[in-house]
């Protein structure tokens, strides 16, 4: 697994590099040893030092953890593992029966590359049409919108929606940092949405109202 580690206002010395290096392979390689390549961030803010990892384990499903402290960067480092660890060894049984069997042509077929735009506004529902071409950059802002009332908030991104039962939606959210996931259900095509809540659990959305895949 090559494994890359940069600093953000910081430089990272070879003692935290062999530290960042060593105990990833350690985690991953002791729960999925066919991990392709992963990432690791330093950034030292006022507030401390923090760690970001990002592995990929095939294709498609990427695991991603965060650890902070207030003094120590090997702290830090040592916080992201632990959580790293943690979603591996809960979603052990699941990756082994989920590798990335499948072609470059039949993951395409199974994905939709979505382009979105987002307006938000507090005062009004009404938005603008959405738009249907690709955007340059994951985010890009719109300033043609305009509301007197509030700021309207604009996004543009390109999405990959991926072709999933809801338990493999469930597990990719979990091994991320990120907020949600949307995806095609694999017993109807459907989209769904899978997100995490306040309280930390899971919610699903199925407009359909299909539960018969899980």
């Amino acid at each position: 697994m090559d494994i890359k580690i940069s600093g953000k206002n910081i430089e990272t010395g070879a003692a935290f590099q062999r530290h960042a290096e060593d105990g990833l392979q350690d985690v991953v390689n002791k729960y999925f040893a066919d991990a392709i390549a992963a990432a690791v961030t330093l950034e030292k803010t006022l507030a401390g030092f923090t760690v970001k990892t990002k592995v990929n384990l095939t294709k498609r499903i990427d695991l991603e953890s965060t650890g902070q402290d207030t003094r120590d960067a090997h702290i830090a480092l040592d916080a992201a593992l632990s959580h790293a660890e943690k979603r591996l060894r809960r979603h052990k049984r699941r990756l082994k029966s989920h590798r990335n069997n499948l072609t470059d042509q039949e993951v395409a077929e199974q994905t939709i590359t979505a382009s979105l735009s987002i307006y938000e506004s507090a005062a009004s529902n009404t938005a603008p049409p959405l738009s249907t071409e690709t955007p340059n950059s994951n985010t890009d802002i719109d300033t043609s919108y305009k509301d007197s009332d509030a700021l309207p908030i604009i996004a543009q991104l390109s999405y990959e929606v991926e072709l999933l039962t809801v338990e493999q939606a469930v597990m990719q959210l979990e091994l991320s940092d990120e907020p949600c996931l949307m995806f095609r259900n694999a017993s109807h095509l459907g989209l769904n949405l899978v997100y995490k809540r306040n309280d930390n659990m899971i919610a699903w959305v199925d407009p359909r109202g299909n539960r018969g895949d899980i």
